[in-house]
């Protein structure tokens, strides 16, 4: 009998994290997998303005609302946990997402990495970066990027449209 999986699920509560979830699920969950959640707390842009006007209520006010949506997300990912019947964990860490992932998973020596895409397109990757790339770019064991079957993504060829989707053509 060989040693249970330690697989991480990289989920910040938008859609593309639940599909990357319920794919894991339909397609990889083993009864004996060990399974670490991993969501980042990122600040966002409303810190940045609240920064820029040295407003200090504004600021609390921004990490306040950003720490109680944060604490939502983590309760209903450990009810997501536990909806599965695994043994696991939430964790959760203030900073970038992408190297959030990367420093949890080698600390928790995991097998494999699943997360979704939010399907940026090339340009947009290219000029911002993505959590999935850096994942894929950083990570020394196998990545599974979940793409939703809804971002279908059109490339322009010789003048021509070829779709990106793997159910036509």
């Amino acid at each position: 009998m060989s040693k249970p999986r330690k697989i991480l699920l990289a989920m910040d509560g938008s859609y593309h994290s639940e599909f990357a979830f319920e794919w894991y699920v339909n397609n990889l969950m083993r009864s004996t997998d060990q399974l670490v959640i991993v969501s980042a707390l990122e600040r966002h842009n409303g810190l940045n303005n609240a920064l820029g006007s040295a407003d200090i209520q504004s600021l609390c006010t921004i990490l306040d609302e950003e720490a109680d949506e944060h604490k939502i997300l983590v309760e209903n990912l450990t009810k997501k946990l536990e909806s599965t019947g695994l043994k696991g964990m939430v964790r959760t860490q203030l900073g970038k997402a992408g190297e959030i992932v990367m420093k949890i998973a080698n600390e928790e020596n995991v097998d494999q990495i699943i997360c979704g895409s939010r399907g940026h397109s090339k340009m947009r990757r290219t000029l911002m970066g993505s959590h999935s790339d850096y994942i894929l770019h950083h990570a020394h064991v196998p990545v599974t990027v979940c793409r939703h079957p809804k971002h279908i993504h059109v490339e322009t060829v010789a003048g021509s449209i070829h779709s990106l989707n793997s159910n036509e053509g």
